[in-house]
């Protein structure tokens, strides 16, 4: 007899090495019932992963965690962003491509020193004191951000066929002690551009901000040159990409958003975020749970693309979609482009409390507002033009949450001259897709109520993306 059953999926999780070999972080989030999020989020993913060095589930689940599950990452945000990806080659990472622009990603990640003057005189981020910390970030954090982007350097990526006359982009993240996550772009821009910025404020208020050249960067007797992007040889180099996000938070709560583990986890997130006042002397804090979030979090959010003003091949200024654009203005100053919801440093709790998430559930039922917005905002937000006027259906009221996670349209029948609905929500790729719909209602008052108590349910739930 023949079987139709369907192929296994692959998993990150299916064991290739020895117990004996097993990661420690690898084996916790494996066995951890609170993990169940990010291991689906993961293996998701990871089923249309190409491997071409054909060793990424070996390292992932040894000792390259942190580095496979920022390319993991990298992935996932470029997949689930639009773009056409290209794996097909040992080197670089990605080939990508989106409105018919090439770019080269080569990852990298910034790890633990084993020799030399970081090794021997390396700071431990926890207990360090504001005037140490200030140190640690002016000098030490671009040190260990140099090392592993000039090693890249020396690879010459553009020389490889596959790269000729096209942008080329490193991808770099920091997972060199356990903290390392808690810092933002701050100390890498420094590096980069080779400018302190700093700001001051006027009696009323008002930020003013300027730099000032940086020459160096030095840790006991280990000095190196800061402004990297003025090196020769890094005008092949067109941007740096710098996250603190590529983690297992990060999937923890893109599963979550899915759906996964909705009924017996409770996560929250706190951090400090961008403000958008030109004026804010400090970022806003944010603290929210995940079965009330204020924002549906793209994959893109928490990723900063920093510009090579030298670049013989410059970056499309918002080529990576929903990330942070930093690029030098003519007036000398760092310039970013904030998209809304930015973290510069945010940390995901998660805890299991099983059957007791429904009781909880109904003892603090989460505040909602549904409102009215116009057509055009609709129209914006799904992507489509105004259009024609539709033969047969006439929309006629359009609505979203405070969030934005989900958007409602009372439509007219003209034919039968009734009433309807439609619902939609954000795909996996963070496109806005018909979800539910309700038909044949006799007036438009009772669509709208159909409308809101099909919104509201769908509220009370924490998933916020549906696969398509």
């Amino acid at each position: 007899m023949n079987s139709t059953s369907e192929p296994k999926k692959k998993s990150l999780f299916d064991i290739v090495v020895p117990k004996e070999k097993l990661g420690s972080r690898f084996a916790a989030i494996q066995a951890a019932a609170a993990c169940e999020p990010a291991r689906w989020m993961v293996d998701d993913i990871f089923q249309t992963f190409e491997d071409p060095d054909n060793n990424f589930v070996e390292q992932f689940q040894t000792t390259g965690f942190d580095a496979r599950y920022f390319e993991l990452y990298l992935y996932a945000y470029l997949v689930r962003s639009g773009f056409e990806i290209d794996r097909s080659q040992p080197a670089p990472d990605f080939i990508v491509k989106r409105d018919d622009v090439r770019v080269a990603i080569e990852a990298t990640t910034v790890n633990p020193a084993t020799s030399g003057v970081i090794a021997q005189r390396g700071k431990v981020v926890e207990g360090l004191s504001e005037n140490e910390l200030k140190e640690y970030m002016a000098n030490e954090l671009p040190i260990r951000f140099g090392s592993p982007l000039l090693s890249k350097l020396r690879k010459r990526y553009w020389d490889l066929p596959q790269c000729q006359g096209i942008p080329l982009v490193i991808a770099i993240e920091a997972f060199h002690e356990p903290n390392s996550l808690i810092f933002s772009d701050n100390s890498l821009s420094s590096y980069l551009y080779g400018l302190s910025a700093s700001g001051s404020f006027d009696l009323e208020g008002r930020l003013s901000v300027s730099a000032r050249d940086l020459t160096e960067h030095a840790l006991g007797d280990k000095v190196i040159e800061s402004g990297f992007f003025g090196k020769p040889d890094v005008e092949n180099i067109s941007a740096v990409m710098f996250t603190n996000s590529g983690t297992h938070a990060k999937f923890t709560r893109m599963g979550y958003q899915h759906g996964v583990g909705c009924d017996r986890l409770v996560i929250t997130r706190q951090g400090m975020f961008y403000d958008p006042d030109p004026d804010a002397r400090d970022p806003a804090f944010l603290a929210y749970n995940l079965d009330n979030p204020p924002f549906v979090e793209s994959w893109g959010q928490g990723l900063v693309v920093i510009h090579n003003p030298n670049a013989l091949h410059p970056l499309p200024h918002d080529y990576f979609v929903g990330a942070v654009q930093m690029y030098l203005g003519n007036d000398g100053l760092l310039k970013t482009d904030m998209p809304p919801w930015h973290p510069f440093g945010s940390q995901t709790c998660t805890l299991h409390i099983g059957e007791y998430k429904a009781k909880l559930q109904k003892l603090y039922p989460s505040g909602l507002l549904i409102s009215s917005i116009t057509k055009e905002s609709f129209r914006f937000l799904i992507g489509m033009a105004v259009q024609d006027q539709n033969l047969i259906l006439e929309e006629d009221g359009w609505f979203a949450d405070d969030a934005g996670a989900f958007l409602g349209v009372l439509v007219r029948d003209k034919v039968d001259d009734d009433w309807g609905y439609f619902v939609l929500a954000r795909d996996q790729y963070m496109t806005f897709r018909h979800i539910e719909s309700g038909v044949s209602f006799p007036s438009r008052d009772e669509a709208r109520q159909h409308l809101f108590s099909k919104m509201v349910k769908l509220l009370s739930h924490p998933r916020r993306i549906f696969e398509q």
